[in-house]
């Protein structure tokens, strides 16, 4: 007779057709292995990429203004590309550069890089948004014509070459990508200028005994 564990383990086992103390009992009727078997190579690649959005390092928020004089900063400095090598935490390709510029934790490639971005048209490209075109992706910096053809890019293009800002061609298979993490430049109040006097008002505020020879001052318009 079996203790209250033993066949606790063995109505576990029947259930799922595994064997207990060198013995086997029957699958349960029902039971698929083909089937089972599918859903766990549908179960497993969807858990990995939960797992990969859950533990994918944050970022914090950036203005414009901030991305594109991180991305001067490069420029200045001359930093040199290279897909090994880097500098101020960031690798020194067009991927790393662009992760720099946006402040990210991390650098991350150039297929990897829309993780952190969202897809955006072309008429809605701003200055901190990012083009993307197949294995390259640099900063925008603005429009260059009013056709909106050329546009100045910060990047890291290549070996040999340090960073650039330059003007280059729209190319029809360019992608816009806006880092979801992107702030607008916050709007500076512009100053409010009084309304100017009335002319009658401060003409009679003019003493009487003011010379007829000084030319008086006309008020703001």
């Amino acid at each position: 007779m079996r203790t209250a564990p033993t066949a606790k383990r063995a109505e576990t086992a029947r259930r799922i057709g595994f064997p207990v103390k060198g013995y086997c009992v029957k699958v349960r009727k029902g039971f698929n292995v083909g089937t089972t078997l599918r859903r766990l190579v549908l179960i497993i690649p969807i858990a990995l990429a939960l797992t990969f959005v859950v533990y994918t390092p944050s970022a914090s928020a950036i203005t414009r203004s901030a991305v594109i004089k991180r991305a001067n900063h490069w420029v200045v400095k001359k930093v040199p590309y290279s897909q090994r090598g880097y500098f101020q935490g960031y690798r020194r390709d067009c991927s790393g550069f662009v992760s720099m510029a946006w402040k990210l934790k991390t650098s991350y490639t150039s297929r990897s890089i829309g993780a952190v971005a969202k897809r955006i048209s072309k008429s809605k490209m701003r200055p901190g948004d990012a083009v993307h075109t197949p294995g390259h992706v640099a900063i925008f910096g603005g429009w260059a014509n009013k056709s909106r053809t050329r546009y100045v890019a910060y990047e890291e293009s290549g070996r040999g070459k340090p960073a650039l800002k330059r003007v280059r061609n729209w190319r029809s298979s360019a992608k816009g990508l806006r880092y979801r993490g992107i702030k607008e430049n916050p709007v500076v109040a512009k100053a409010v200028v009084p309304a100017p006097p009335n002319v009658r008002y401060a003409a009679a505020l003019i003493p009487a005994t003011t010379p007829a020879s000084l030319p008086v001052s006309a008020p703001f318009v």
